[in-house]
């Protein structure tokens, strides 16, 4: 009798990094061009996947269905889209949010002249068998015009979002404006992992006592045990989204 031994490598999870949009790699034919910003397992999610569409006018993203499983985030760049989810459509201006889930039919369109461009978001939660879920959630559409800004000392924030999504526990999602020269707050570390997305201006993030700077456009992830923090380094005011998840 021969003993079969098998070895299996664990994936390899994503780590803290800075993503600068001025670096990311663009693909894809005339009308339609894609920026794949990252794509892998973090310590909470099994699939994670970030990447940013450009379409010129008139042009769309083929109707699809969001997988099993995962919750999916969209969030205009710029330019003014027409986005569907299932029966429902808006037309959505720079800044403005979608969350839609599994099951939800998807589809994005340019309404204008002018080039659309927005990210996708999708999390896949790394969820033990038998645990809670949400069940599926109403499609969760915001328009940035509709979103309230509040003046503090540092800038000004928006309250997006904060609560459950089909395939995550608890999807959190604000705004900060930071007036040049200050810090969002002092570094440390959080139970969740992040995303910032810059809107506008620069950003320097520490992260373990490393510097790196990201500009309009730029992604950055954190896994929830590196100390980090965020600073305006540019001229000006700069805004950045901040995107944080718990899962069941």
């Amino acid at each position: 009798m021969s003993l079969l031994l098998l070895s299996f490598c664990k994936t390899e999870q994503l780590i803290s990094n800075v993503y600068e949009w001025d670096n990311l790699k663009v693909t894809g034919k005339y009308g339609i061009q894609q920026r794949k910003i990252l794509k892998g397992e973090t310590r909470s999610l099994k699939m994670f996947e970030i990447k940013a569409v450009t379409l010129i006018g008139g042009y769309s993203v083929k109707e699809y269905k969001i997988s099993k499983g995962v919750d999916e985030l969209i969030i205009v760049k710029e330019g003014t889209a027409v986005i569907s989810v299932n029966d429902r459509s808006e037309r959505l201006g720079e800044g403005s949010i979608v969350v839609a889930s599994q099951g939800d039919v998807i589809k994005v369109l340019n309404g204008a002249k002018n080039d659309l461009t927005f990210y996708s978001f999708k999390f896949r939660p790394n969820k033990p068998e038998g645990a809670a879920s949400a069940g599926k959630a109403e499609p969760f559409i915001k328009e940035w015009n509709d979103m309230e800004f509040k003046v503090n000392a540092n800038g000004g924030r928006r309250d997006i979002m904060r609560q459950p999504v089909s395939a995550l526990k608890e999807l959190e999602m604000h705004t900060t404006q930071l007036k040049e020269g200050l810090p969002s707050h002092s570094s440390h570390t959080h139970a969740d992992e992040e995303i910032i997305l810059v809107r506008f201006g620069r950003v320097e993030e520490s992260i373990n006592g490393k510097t790196f700077q990201g500009g309009p456009g730029s992604v950055l992830f954190l896994t929830n045990d590196d100390d980090h923090g965020i600073r305006n380094v540019g001229e000006g005011p700069c805004e950045y989204y901040a995107i944080r998840w718990l899962t069941w």
